[in-house]
């Protein structure tokens, strides 16, 4: 029993010595531990799954996630247009590592993964964004070139970053682009002249629509004018041709409207009442 006990006080005594620290992978990563000083000085690397490692004073972890990174960028990029106009803008980029390929990632850049994102992956942005950029004026990205930017970017950097085992998911415009401010008022100019032009046109059909109806309006009145006026006349020539061919209702009419009194005077020629009296 005392053996044991002094050899594991041995054990750690020269843990201790030795400068020994405990590491984790935890799920989700992979790990590249490192020989730091070495005669090798890191070329020698061990990929390491999750769990927990005990490393020497020399030796060091670095992990890499292999789930989606999203990162924005703080610091603006600045690029500039073919017409040498000096455009800024946040932007963001969501990437992932090939966890078959951490070794390599490592072997490339001898860094983890924020220094990489940091560093290495913003400067190759940068660089695509100055080489595109380049070929396009202001306008043309103002007019909705940024779009097409962002897909050039895009396709140079997982052109790039693919091989050596970063994947590259998307990348987004994090702010709106900061134009030069002659540019600001030149576009701010458009907008207006724009607007005011809808506005004018908006003008234009509501009179037009105006007018239309005033006309369609009137039409209807006047048709229903002669419909009526139609009505009417066929109404009188449909009577006057029963009368016509009935000349007796004529009397009938007097009669039902006649209350039974004579005419007191009768002047010289005139017509005698319509009901013979016997």
């Amino acid at each position: 029993m005392k053996k044991l006990i002094f050899a594991a006080v041995l054990t750690v005594s020269a843990l201790v010595l030795t400068g020994c620290e405990r590491a984790t992978v935890p799920a989700g990563y992979v790990g590249v531990k490192v020989d730091l000083y070495g005669d090798e000085k890191g070329v020698q690397q061990q990929e390491v799954g999750v769990g927990k490692y005990w490393l020497t004073w020399n030796e060091d972890i670095y992990q890499f996630p292999t789930f989606n990174q999203l990162h924005n960028y703080d610091q603006p990029f600045t690029f500039q247009t073919a017409d040498s106009m000096d455009v800024k803008a946040r932007i963001g980029v969501e990437y992932y590592v090939d966890p078959d390929k951490v070794t390599k990632i490592f072997q490339t850049y001898r860094k983890g993964v924020d220094e990489i994102t940091e560093v290495n992956l913003r400067q190759n942005i940068s660089d695509a964004l100055i080489n595109h950029s380049g070929k396009m004026d202001i306008n043309s990205l103002a007019a909705g070139g940024k779009t097409q930017l962002l897909e050039l970017v895009t396709q140079d950097l997982k052109s790039k970053l693919d091989p050596v085992g970063i994947r590259i998911v998307k990348l987004s415009w994090v702010s709106d682009l900061d134009y030069p401010q002659k540019v600001k008022e030149s576009i701010n100019a458009k907008i207006e002249a724009t607007q005011r032009a809808l506005l004018r046109e908006n003008e234009i059909a509501q009179s037009k629509a105006e007018a239309q109806k005033a006309i369609e309006q009137a039409r209807g009145e006047a048709e229903s004018t002669m419909l009526r006026a139609k009505a009417e006349a066929d109404a009188i020539a449909l009577r006057g041709e029963a009368l016509r061919k009935n000349p007796e209702v004529l009397q009938l009419e007097a009669i039902g409207k006649w209350d039974g009194t004579l005419p007191q005077y009768m002047t010289r020629g005139a017509a005698t009442p319509f009901i013979p009296l016997k």
